[in-house]
């Protein structure tokens, strides 16, 4: 579901690895008036993760959210997917044997790819992982089809946008915090080719690439004229 401010009638729809993490505790400054902060629950460790998870735009009831001012946060999706690599696999090692080892087994695959042979057999590994797969789903799953669904729409690169939009609506000073961070940081053009392409092939159906079509102009130039979409980038849970 959405990150829901009754009070300021509003509701943030947003993607995993799309600045989740952060919006969630900014949204949370600006409806109680102080910043985020890491709390316990019978001895369990709460993050800002924990005040609302967000899941897929069908399964959420639209019907109180007529009248509220409607928003949604998107990402460069080349960008969102190396950082889903880097987070999910390499910091969280959700493809690590103690994590999937039965069904890394079962697809007859090894555990902590590296970037290539997670490329190389992209559908298998999301098969691996329930909850991997769902960070790897295209930013439409969340944000739904119709961008007219929303008031405005956000860039992730932007967030001083974004706080300062929401600040000004809401009478209030609270501040965006760069949270969920783990992991390696990735060059896409420092890539070899091939795995340019096949991660272009992955992402490049996103929603975010029609709403923002500044957003492809860096990749623009690297997809051949006779380069054709293997059959994983067209299926599976990832689409």
């Amino acid at each position: 579901m959405p990150y829901i401010m009754p009070a300021q009638r509003m509701a943030f729809f947003f993607s995993p690895k799309a600045g989740g993490t952060s919006l969630r505790a900014f949204l949370f400054h600006v409806e109680n008036g102080m910043p985020f902060r890491q709390f316990m629950v019978q001895g369990k460790p709460m993050d800002a993760n924990a005040l609302v998870s967000n899941y897929r735009f069908n399964r959420t009831d639209h019907a109180p959210l007529a009248d509220y001012r409607r928003f949604a946060l998107l990402r460069d999706p080349v960008k969102r997917f190396l950082s889903g690599y880097s987070n999910r696999v390499l910091h969280y090692r959700e493809l690590s044997v103690e994590a999937a080892g039965k069904e890394l087994l079962q697809e007859g695959l090894p555990p902590d790819p590296d970037l290539g042979t997670f490329l190389e057999n992209y559908v298998g590994y999301l098969r691996c992982s329930r909850p991997l797969a769902r960070h790897f789903l295209k930013q439409q799953k969340f944000i739904g089809n119709d961008p007219r669904y929303f008031e405005k729409i956000f860039k992730l690169e932007d967030l001083t946008e974004l706080t300062t939009f929401v600040n000004a609506a809401c009478g209030t000073k609270a501040q965006m915090p760069w949270l969920q961070t783990g992991g390696p940081k990735f060059d896409f053009f420092a890539l070899e080719e091939d795995l340019q392409l096949q991660i272009l092939d992955i992402c490049r159906h996103d929603i975010a690439f029609e709403i923002f079509p500044d957003y492809w102009a860096p990749y623009a130039d690297l997809i051949l004229p006779d380069f054709i979409a293997s059959p994983q980038a067209l299926t599976g849970t990832h689409e």
